[in-house]
C-alpha cells in the first residue's frame, strides 16, 4: 500500500506553507513547536524506522529552506497507551488508523479532518487474491492453507474483511480456518508468495496491486481476484479540536483539501499513488462498519 504514509509527507509540506505565509507574525518573535504524532500502524508498504528517518530529514530540510524557528517534533506511537501519553502533552496533528480513532475519539480532542482519495474513491479497496493455476473459486477451498495479509497487525480492516467472508461462508474464524497467517506491511512480500505459488492466497490493496502489475505486467495474467471490499478508510488525519483558534489550525484546514492543485504538493501525492486528500465525512466509515456486522 502506498497510502497513508503519503499523509506524512503532506503534513510536512503543508507545515512549510503554513509558516512561510506567516513568518513575521508567528515565527520571528515567539515560535512554538509543531507537534506531529504518528501511529506506527499507520505506515504501510514501508518500514517504520525508514518512515521515521525520512520524516525527520524532510522536517529539517523544510525548516532550513524556509528559515523557520519553529521546531518539528515528530513522535511515533506504538500503541494506544503511547498515543494517549503523547497527545496529553500536546499535539497539533495526529495520524491514526481507523481502529485507533474509534477507540480513542472519546478520550482525546480529535477532529477527523481528511482521508485519502485513491483510484477514484475515498479510502482503499482490498482484494483477496489467489493464483489462477490453483483453480480456487471459493474461500472454502483455502481451508488449512497459508494466507498473507497486507497490514501491520491482525486487528486491522483486512482481517475484519476476511472474517466476514468466512462468516458468510459458514466457516470458522481466521485463526481457526487457516494453517498460517502472515501479516506484512510491504506489498511485494504479500503478493509474490502467491505469484510464485509459495502460498495459496493474500489480501492486498488495489493501489498496491496496480503498482506491482505496472512493475511486472505478468502478474496480471497469473493472479485472480476472488473477492473485493467496498472502499474502506484505513486511517485518518486528525487535528486538535482544542486549537481551533490557532493560526496553524486554520491554515491546515485551508491547504489540505487543495494540496493537489499545487505542483509541489501534486508531486508528493503522485509519488505515493494518491490523487488528493478529501474532507472526512462520517458516512465514509460505513464500509468499515459493514465489516464488523
Amino acid at each position: 500500500m502506498k497510502n497513508l504514509i503519503v499523509s506524512l509527507y503532506i503534513i510536512f509540506f503543508i507545515a512549510s506553507s503554513v509558516y512561510c505565509q506567516n513568518l513575521k507574525d508567528t515565527n520571528q518573535e515567539n515560535p512554538g513547536n509543531i507537534n506531529l504524532i504518528f501511529a506506527e500502524n499507520s505506515f504501510h508498504n514501508i518500514k517504520t524506522e525508514d518512515a521515521s528517518a525520512t520524516a525527520q530529514i524532510l522536517a529539517n530540510h523544510i525548516k532550513n529552506l524556509k528559515n523557520l524557528k519553529n521546531n518539528f517534533i515528530v513522535k511515533l506511537a506504538k500503541n494506544d497507551k503511547e498515543i494517549l501519553e503523547m497527545c496529553k502533552d500536546d499535539f497539533d496533528l495526529v495520524l491514526l488508523t481507523t481502529e485507533q480513532y474509534l477507540r480513542l475519539k472519546k478520550q482525546l480532542p480529535l477532529e477527523p479532518f481528511s482521508t485519502n482519495f485513491t483510484d477514484g474513491s475515498y479510502g482503499f479497496v482490498y482484494h483477496l487474491i489467489v493464483n489462477k493455476s490453483d483453480g480456487i473459486n471459493d474461500i472454502r477451498q483455502l481451508k488449512g492453507e497459508t494466507i498473507y495479509i497486507q497490514a501491520h497487525t491482525k486487528d486491522q480492516a483486512a482481517t475484519l474483511f476476511l472474517n466476514k467472508l468466512l462468516k458468510d461462508a459458514s466457516q470458522k474464524s481466521v485463526e481457526n480456518f487457516f494453517k498460517d497467517i502472515v501479516v506484512d506491511s510491504k506489498a511485494t512480500n504479500v503478493l509474490l508468495p502467491v505469484f510464485f505459488k509459495k502460498a495459496k492466497a493474500c489480501l492486498i490493496t488495489n493501489s498496491s496491486l496496480k503498482l506491482l502489475m505496472e512493475l511486472n505486467p505478468s502478474i496480471k495474467n497469473q493472479i485472480k481476484i476472488l473477492y473485493s471490499t467496498n472502499p474502506i478508510i484505513l486511517g485518518l488525519t486528525c487535528l486538535n479540536a482544542n486549537k481551533k483558534n490557532d493560526e496553524a489550525y486554520k491554515i491546515f484546514k485551508e491547504v489540505l483539501p487543495i494540496l493537489h492543485e499545487n505542483e509541489y504538493g501534486k508531486q508528493f501525492l503522485n509519488l505515493f499513488g494518491t490523487e488528493k486528500l478529501i474532507l472526512f465525512k462520517e458516512e465514509y466509515l460505513k464500509g468499515y462498519y459493514n465489516l464488523t456486522k
